[in-house]
């Protein structure tokens, strides 16, 4: 079963009015009852004639299992590996799993199939590319809108990098599995897509400060995700199908915008940031892992809520600002700051600064001028903004998390991952913004005493 509003976009190219010219290689969706069993007839449809399973202890329970039957009953060789879950938290997207992938890789198989969907998916289509061979996905749950994306979040030396990766050709998606999904894997892929009203801020301001390239055809299909995802959030919490349906297929158009901007750009923002910060911690700390889309709907209230306060700002006195340019943090304040923060992780931050440069006087000096010119239109694309309450109500709607206090996360994280969390990637946000112009570490303290209670003694 195909959906009237992905269509368009399988196996697609077509020139842009960004002056672009979009591609997809994502070509086949299915989203039906008995969806798995139609497998062996999709490869042979494709060519295929041995995949590479790729599963964990939880995810092959709920669809490795039934994937194994239906290719033997058709008489499909197959290897399959099944990476052990661990008993706190969720697998890890590292190098660890990785290795384990690679030791048990089939180099006879012709196609890496994934069974599951947030980190088994990541690890399936990163393996699947450095090894030069196609990817599909069965997909366990609608919890990641990385579903059909060609990049894929990854942990190396305790950082959070974003790699390339191979988009799917086919995504399989069985409904009745897919609908009864854990309402805590249901809320972080409905979190997850809300999370592009940040985004779409946040790339639509750094063309306005930067020449960013941005692209309204895209940019537009990420809406109809998001709008598409808050009709379905009602029916999330009491599993129904049809809500599960449209979420899922949200999931799908975040992925094809990535794939068509060739980067993470129309899907993550600085609400991933935060996110990526906090993952990070959880890591360097031994805390089990959340979800990404959980952190990411608790990065994006905190995130919104600085887009409220930019609406409604008094322009900056931009002469001062140039003035105190000198006052701010020198590089080796500022390393100590990486240092003491990032941990194990901290040269790459250290040398990504090097490259890009975000914090150089220069380069602060550029974005100011364009900042100044550009005010007006920058505090209107502020005023577009929802209101951070309105998404913490819809989160709160879900039964998802809110604020940090809610998976255990520290106000100490949060003070930090709003200050800091900027440095994690070269791309512009509303962190940036708000550093540029002087505001970046009030508005921490704010957005922490509001959203970080503290514990009563």
């Amino acid at each position: 079963m195909q959906s009237r509003s992905i269509e368009p976009y399988l196996n697609c190219s077509f020139s842009c009015s960004c002056g672009r010219t979009h591609r997809s290689l994502f070509a086949h969706y299915m989203f039906e009852p008995g969806a798995i069993a139609k497998l062996p007839a999709l490869l042979g449809q494709l060519g295929y004639a041995r995949p590479y399973l790729i599963s964990d202890t939880h995810t092959y329970e709920i669809a490795g299992k039934q994937t194994e039957e239906v290719l033997q009953k058709a008489g499909i060789r197959y290897a399959s590996h099944v990476l052990r879950s661990p008993e706190n938290g969720d697998l890890a997207a590292d190098e660890h799993a990785l290795g384990s992938i690679a030791m048990a890789n089939d180099r006879e198989a012709d196609l890496i199939i994934s069974i599951g969907t947030g980190t088994i998916n990541d690890l399936g289509r990163y393996f699947s590319y450095i090894t030069g061979r196609p990817f599909m996905l069965v997909a366990t749950a609608p919890s990641m809108d990385g579903l059909v994306s060609g990049v894929a979040p990854l942990i190396f030396h305790n950082m959070k990098i974003t790699f390339p990766a191979q988009e799917p050709l086919a995504l399989i998606c069985d409904p009745e599995i897919m609908t009864n999904a854990p309402l805590r894997m249901l809320a972080a892929g409905a979190a997850d897509i809300l999370g592009k009203y940040n985004c779409l801020l946040d790339w639509k301001l750094s063309h306005y400060v930067n020449d960013e390239y941005y692209c309204d055809t895209i940019a537009d299909i990420m809406r109809t995700a998001v709008d598409q995802t808050m009709e379905s959030t009602k029916g999330l919490a009491s599993h129904d199908s049809q809500a599960v349906s449209v979420l899922t297929e949200a999931l799908v158009l975040s992925g094809i915008a990535m794939d068509f901007s060739e980067n993470s750009r129309p899907a993550s923002g600085a609400e991933h940031h935060q996110s990526h910060y906090w993952e990070m911690q959880f890591l360097f700390d031994g805390i089990p892992a959340v979800l990404h889309g959980t952190k990411v709907g608790i990065g994006t209230v905190l995130m919104l809520e600085l887009y409220n306060r930019l609406a409604e700002m008094e322009r900056p006195d931009f002469a001062a600002i140039r003035e105190n340019i000198s006052g701010r943090p020198s590089v080796e304040d500022w390393e100590q700051e990486m240092r003491r923060c990032y941990r194990d992780g901290a040269e790459g931050i250290i040398e990504l600064e090097k490259k890009s440069g975000k914090n150089d006087p220069a380069g602060l000096r550029k974005r100011l001028t364009a900042i100044e010119e550009k005010w007006d239109q920058i505090q209107a694309l502020a005023g577009t903004a929802p209101k951070a309450s309105e998404i913490y109500q819809v989160l709160a709607d879900m039964g998802a998390a809110k604020i940090p206090a809610d998976v255990g996360i520290p106000r100490e994280y949060v003070h930090d991952s709003i200050r800091y969390g900027k440095e994690l990637r070269d791309r512009y946000t509303i962190l940036q913004l708000m550093w540029d112009i002087g505001r970046l570490d009030e508005e921490a303290d704010r957005l922490v005493e509001k959203y970080c209670p503290q514990a009563k003694s």
